[in-house]
């Protein structure tokens, strides 16, 4: 379980080490320029058929690496609206409920499982490539759909009650 945290706060790192870059590079490229890619992608929020999830009062990395990384195998599967919409719509409901005191993980992987049928269901036929990167943190996960799979996971087993924060919080 603290394998699961200790991820999560890789990815975190590696989010937040960065969040000031501006320059676009590859999904394949180092882990800063996968993010940096992430965020040009997201910087397209202007437009009504992009992905992203917006600034959030707590801090969620992870989320807004995946989210991030969905933008860009959107992007470059060139999805139409509709799809592009309907995951922008999962990932929003994501942010809002981890971005509650206390987060609601209930709600979050419920959300997260829709969320990560609606993908691996995109990979499965084609319309979405599994898109990899270099793992964001040791251990991480390096496609999109192990990070969602990742994540979906933890937040999952936190509604459970079976993981639990740094100092058992």
């Amino acid at each position: 379980m603290h394998r699961k945290w200790l991820v999560m706060l890789g990815i975190a790192a590696a989010v937040a080490g960065a969040c000031g870059k501006a320059t676009p590079a590859a999904p394949t490229a180092p882990a800063a320029a996968a993010v940096d890619t992430a965020a040009a992608v997201s910087a397209k929020a202007g437009s009504t058929c992009s992905i992203d999830i917006g600034a959030t009062t707590r801090p969620l990395p992870a989320l807004h690496f995946m989210t991030g990384m969905f933008a860009v195998a959107s992007e470059q599967a060139n999805l139409n609206c509709g799809l592009v919409r309907s995951l922008d719509a999962k990932l929003d409901a994501v942010a809002q409920a981890l971005d509650q005191t206390p987060p609601n993980f209930a709600a979050g992987c419920g959300t997260s499982s829709a969320l990560l049928n609606e993908l691996q269901a995109m990979v499965a036929r084609g319309a979405l490539q599994n898109i990899s990167f270099p793992p964001p943190a040791p251990d991480a996960p390096s496609t999109l759909l192990g990070l969602a799979e990742e994540l979906n996971g933890s937040w999952c087993a936190a509604a459970r009650g079976e993981l639990t924060g740094p100092g058992g919080q």
